[in-house]
């Protein structure tokens, strides 16, 4: 199978910041990694890396947020990209068991959070395929 146009693979979900969410997140995962032709070890890799970072965010998330995910698909892999608005401002922790997690599961991985009184907080991951 062949990697689609990268111009118009992109996508993007937009859906309340709550755990119960997470299934539909998780299932897009695996599907846009299907189509991308990652491996059965890939996609399960992708998938379990994109429900931590929509976890991570969701415990983070203000009140009533929403969470912003979108999956960049290019040449050799997947870049997901999850947001939300932050309660206190507080960043993702990178020392915590979730993180290593992340880690170890994802080829790259990067938080930030902006500005402001409920600034945006994100995280970013990337798989290659192959890898």
């Amino acid at each position: 199978m062949s990697v689609p146009d990268t111009a118009q693979a992109d996508v993007e979900l937009r859906l309340r910041a709550d755990l119960a969410n997470l299934p539909v997140v998780r299932g897009v995962s695996a599907t846009v990694a299907m189509g991308a032709d990652f491996t059965v070890d890939e996609i399960d890799d992708l998938r379990l890396a994109v429900d931590e970072v929509c976890s991570q965010l969701i415990t983070l998330a203000a009140p009533g947020a929403l969470l912003d995910c979108r999956f960049h698909l290019d040449a050799d892999g997947i870049r997901f990209r999850a947001s939300t608005r932050s309660r206190d401002g507080r960043p993702p922790a990178t020392d915590s068991f979730g993180w290593h997690v992340l880690r170890t599961l994802a080829d790259e991985v990067d938080a930030g959070v902006g500005e402001g009184v409920r600034p945006p907080v994100h995280i970013v991951i990337r798989k290659v395929r192959g890898h």
